[in-house]
This record gives C-alpha cells, structure tokens and sequence, in this order.
C-alpha cells in the first residue's frame, strides 16, 4: 500500500512540473507578442517632441524658370511666399474711426509727404507727426468742405523735414475725431532708388464680382509689395483706382489698406476715376472734383485738367529721377500737355532719368479701339525732351514695346528679349503694367511696335530699380512674386 502511495504521490508532482512549464512557456509568449502598454503620452505647451527627420529630402515641385530671377532677400525667407494672403490685423483699420479715405501721396521731393482725408468735422484738420524720439510736430490741414461726400470736409496737409531711415508714428484729424497712429519709415539714403507699380485696381467692377472681393485680392497685392519691397520709396498706381467716379465705397474699398498707410501713393488719373458726358449719364452721379477730393498731388498744374474735376498734371523728383504725370482723362489739347512737359524738362535739367506717366497707353495691346491723337503726340513729347520711359495702364494686359522714334517707328537695332540689357538707345520705350487687382482681363491682341506682351491672368506689379547708369525693370506676377518679363536699360 504504501509504495504504491509513494509511486502516485510521484506522478502528481511529475505532472505539476509539466503543468508549471507549459504555464510560463504560455505567458512567456503572450509577453512577447503583446508588449507592456505605455502610459497615455502627456501632452505640453512648453515642450514639443522634436519631429523625426525624412531619410530623403522631399523633392520640391519643379520651379519656372523665372523664379530664378528671384531677389536674394526673397530666397532666404520663403515663408513670405507661402500663401498670398491680405492684412487686417497688423494695425487698426482706418474704418473704425470716422476720418474717411486717408490717402499718403507722395510729395515734391524725397523729404516730403502729403496727406488727403476725409472728416466729419468742419474744424481745421492737422497732421501729427512723431519721430523716434518721441518729439511730436504738428502740420495744419486747408479744411473745405466736400462737395462730392456730403457732411464731410476735405483735409489736405504737407509734412516736410523727413529724415532718411527715420521711422515715425501719425495720426490725422483734429480733437473731434482722429485716426488711428500708422507707422511710417522713411527709405535710407542709397545709391539705388526703388519704386513700384501697379494699375487697375478698378474697385467695384461689379460685372465680374462683389466690389468686397476685388478689393480682398487689391489688399493681398499690397501686402505682398510691402513685404517682398520694403524699400521702395513709393507706389505707382496708373489710374483706374475704381470702378465708378462717384461712388463713395468704392473709393473706401480701394483706400482702407493697411498697405497704403506705409508707403506713399503717386495716383494718376483714368477713365474711371472722373466724370464725363457719357459717365454722368450711364453712373447717374453728378460731376464733381472726385478725383481731386480724394488725392493730394504735388505740384498740380491749372494745365491738363479734366471736364469736371481739377486733377490737371503734377510731377516730382526723387534722386536724379524726374516723374511727370499726365491726366490723360482731359479735355485739354495735346497742345496743353506738350508745353507742360517741355517746361518741367526745361526747368530741371539735372535730372538723368526722365519717366512719364499717364493712363492710357499710346500702343494699345487688347482688343477695342485705341487713341491716334494720344500715340501722336506721345511720340512728340517722348523724343523732344528725351524721355526714357513711359508707363501706362488701361489694357489691363502687360506690354513692353520696342524703342520707338518720333515717326511712331521702332528701331530694330536692339536685343528685345525678356533679361536683355540695352546700352545707350535712342528712342523710347512704352510699357503697360497689367491689372494689380485682377478685377478684369482683356484678351491680347498683335501691336506692331510691341515686342513682349502677355495675359496671365493674375494680378501684376512691376518693380523698377534706377542708378546713375543703369534702369532695370522687373514685372512680377504678384501671387507667385515670380518674374514675368524684365529688362535693363544703361547710360554710360
């Protein structure tokens, strides 16, 4: 009895060994294939996993080969480019006061700037003016009232004594109602003189889209100038600022840029900017000085004024560049706009560059009718006082013509292609900068004397750099800010 107890007791505990075994070999390979779970990962503010690294560098899409054109400043810093976008957040927008459609013009010499706003108001507005310091200056407004804005005054005033590279804080109005404070830097004092220019932002073309969208793409437009060009010295805009003369939101809407109130504006009068006959009629608004109320240009002529407005011709100076533009929305004869131009030329013989301005172009690349009498005495005026450039608008569509003699000619002993550089041409050259806002494109069509044309379909800026010796033009379509055409022309 006894050794078959024993006998038993020995396979029971045989058989919990085997059990024992087959047990941890079982949990041995759970463990293995389910590993110990991790607790919830905590998440931070202040400290952030660092990203694990691609084994390869992801290939970028392939760039035109305009892009490689691009500015130096810009290749360091792509995130400027990466979206195109508008700016209503930097500073408060002049909307939330009730001063109305502030304009900064450029004014007659580079230590100058001209104010143009609207207030409710009839006490005489002012400028105040402070420097980095903190020392405030205080320039008085000519107060009238409007006679296009009912209820509103018109308050024009010149600040002078800028310093070069000097940053300053304004404000514009009186103790009844003010703006908000902008911020302004003056350009440093360089051997170069950058400017830009746009066109056609023709706020409120209301057959192709809401006024308000127009005016979003116009405010992205400018804030990419201002973010890619820091350092021009003023903004073209050729004419066309909106759609209709006479109404009010239209002008509010080109106007209420953040944009604007950091760089100055040189206006040029379009088509849609004054009334006539025919506008009066189709707008059913009045004539009126619109044009004038809302811009304060420096050195206005009595010459060259339109039907109904006061606008007339002005020009300026800024380094060794003489600006003459011209209201090509007048009545006056070309007679008028001829004598103006030889005078200025006369009067500042030291100028080395001479550019004129106006709206419509002599060479009309789009469809629809062109101006005989406009290309005639262009050709006159441009060869007489040896202009170098001319820049135009209205076709909504980009042109840069060959050199063209006074016989409205072009003179083919010249390399034209996009990049060339010129040494010494005679003639001059016509370029037309397309829509800065994208509001309407024209269908381009053949003009004997243009030699680089195109409609892309995008809004377009152009970007002109002037030395002594040397005028280089570079047009950029402004939601890539990728070169489009340029061209060099040098004086030695």
């Amino acid at each position: 009895m006894k050794k078959r107890k024993r006998t038993g007791n020995a396979r029971v505990v045989f058989t919990s060994l085997i059990l024992l075994v087959l047990v941890a070999l079982g949990a041995w390979k759970l463990k293995s294939a389910h590993p110990k779970e991790q607790p919830p990962k905590q998440e931070t503010a202040d400290v952030q996993p660092p990203k694990a690294e691609p084994k390869e560098p992801v290939q970028e899409p392939e760039q035109p080969a305009e892009e490689l054109k691009e500015p130096a400043e810009l290749l360091d810093e792509p995130a400027k480019l990466a979206e195109f976008l508008p700016d209503y957040t930097s500073a408060p927008l002049l909307s939330t006061t009730p001063i109305k459609c502030l304009s900064m013009e450029v004014g007659a010499n580079a230590d100058e700037l001209q104010f143009n706003w609207f207030s409710p108001s009839g006490a005489k507005g002012r400028v105040e003016w402070k420097d980095s310091s903190g020392n405030v200056k205080s320039f008085d407004a000519q107060c009238t009232a409007s006679v296009t804005l009912p209820g509103y005054y018109v308050n024009k005033a010149k600040v002078t004594g800028l310093q070069a590279g000097e940053t300053y804080g304004y404000r514009v109005g009186n103790d009844e109602a003010w703006s908000p404070e902008y911020t302004y830097q003056a350009p440093e004092d360089t051997e170069s003189l950058t400017f830009l220019v746009t066109a056609d932002a023709q706020v409120g073309q209301s057959e192709m889209e809401d006024p308000r969208e127009t005016a979003e793409r116009w405010d992205s437009v400018l804030t990419r100038l201002a973010g890619c060009v820091p350092e021009a010295n003023f903004l073209f805009h050729l004419g066309d600022q909106v759609a209709d003369f006479g109404n009010a939101e239209h002008y509010d809407l080109f106007l209420d840029h953040l944009a604007l109130y950091r760089i100055p504006l040189a206006p040029v009068v379009g088509n849609h900017d004054v009334a006539n006959d025919y506008s009066i009629e189709e707008n059913g608004h009045p004539g009126g000085p619109y044009f004038f109320e809302h811009f304060f240009v420096p050195n206005r002529s009595n010459a060259g004024q339109s039907q109904y407005d006061t606008d007339g011709d002005y020009y300026f100076i800024r380094d060794n560049v003489l600006f003459i533009v011209l209201n090509s929305s007048t009545i006056q004869p070309a007679e008028v706009h001829e004598a103006y131009v030889a005078q200025i030329v006369s009067e500042h013989p030291e100028a080395k560059w001479r550019i004129l301005v106006q709206h419509y172009p002599a060479y009309k690349g789009t469809t629809g009718s062109g101006n005989g009498s406009i290309k005639e005495y262009l050709a006159r005026i441009t060869i007489d006082n040896d202009i170098d450039l001319v820049l135009s608008a209205h076709d909504h569509a980009y042109s840069r013509t060959a050199f063209v003699n006074r016989e409205m000619e072009t003179l083919n002993d010249y390399d034209y292609a996009s990049g060339d550089t010129v040494t010494n041409p005679e003639g001059t050259m016509y370029v037309t900068c397309g829509t800065s806002s994208g509001c309407l494109y024209h269908p381009i069509e053949e003009e004997i004397r243009i030699v680089y044309q195109g409609q892309p379909e995008v809004p377009s800026a152009i970007r002109i750099d002037v030395t002594d010796t040397e005028l280089h033009l570079r047009t950029y379509l402004a939601d890539t800010w990728t070169v489009y055409d340029e061209y060099t022309i040098r004086k030695e």
